[in-house]
């Protein structure tokens, strides 16, 4: 697991904020509690590294679709030690949303236990910034058939409707997927942090190969992105858990820093 560093320089803010960015983590069925226990030693062993931490953001999947009866608590375990190094703030990914109603609100109920601030379509002020998790919906990782063909487009009026306006505040928006840069950007962000893609699963030559929707060589895997019209910066990380090959699971250590005038 590596730790990977980047700098955003933000307008708005007078003084710099450093977040911590998990994704991806996957706690599952298929995962054990020895397994978990290895995962948490190595994620904490490494944020514990990191200084005057603003705030831990996990953006999806902190477990996946189905469980055994580790996964909670393990992800509970997780949670409150993250919170001795900073405030945890949790949106959901594709995994938590595609939870039966039972167990979705057994999730939500066991990590706001846990002390996690969970921002589903809300936002949450830190400082001067505002921190905006946006749940969206399934048929923009599935459709109807639960295929990967004719997917939704996440677009600016999708947001919009889900979230309200954006009132020009400093903005970081925690969006599972990084489909929707260009909306997000349009929405009003200034910052994306994301995940969902794993980094491509494979990767040849800083290239990654196959996107969970089942597309090869997809345009967004892992670094950082801006997007063109907007000037959006969005911080992709290719997560913890799952299958991989040549591709290392990370922890990403955003600093975003005021503007220079």
């Amino acid at each position: 697991m590596q730790v990977r560093h980047d700098t955003v320089q933000m307008s708005g803010i007078r003084k710099g904020y450093r977040l911590i960015h998990l994704s991806d983590i996957h706690f599952s069925r298929f995962t054990s509690h020895a397994q978990n226990q290895m995962c948490i030693s190595r994620i904490l062993r490494r944020c514990r590294t990191m200084w005057n931490v603003s705030a831990v953001c996990i953006t999806g999947d902190l477990v996946s679709r189905k469980w055994n009866e580790h996964t909670l608590p393990d992800a509970m375990q997780l949670v409150r030690e993250l919170r001795k190094i900073a405030p945890v703030i949790l949106s959901l990914g594709n995994h938590e949303t595609d939870l039966p109603v039972q167990q979705r609100r057994e999730f939500v109920r066991a990590m706001q236990e846990s002390g996690a601030v969970i921002l589903h379509n809300r936002s949450v002020r830190l400082g001067e910034l505002y921190l905006t998790g946006l749940t969206l919906p399934g048929h923009v990782f599935r459709n109807i058939r639960g295929g990967y063909t004719d997917l939704s487009t996440i677009t600016q009026d999708m947001v919009e409707n889900t979230l309200g306006g954006c009132e020009g505040h400093p903005h970081v928006l925690l969006a599972h997927s990084p489909l929707g840069l260009s909306a997000y950007g349009k929405w009003g962000a200034d910052v994306i942090l994301s995940g969902h893609i794993h980094g491509g699963i494979v990767r040849i030559r800083e290239q990654g190969i196959l996107s969970p929707e089942r597309l090869f060589f997809p345009h967004f895997t892992k670094g950082m992105y801006t997007d063109a019209e907007t000037g959006a910066r969005m911080e992709l990380t290719s997560g913890i858990g799952k299958l991989r090959f040549n591709n290392p699971a990370e922890i990403v250590c955003v600093d975003l820093m005021p503007e220079k005038r």
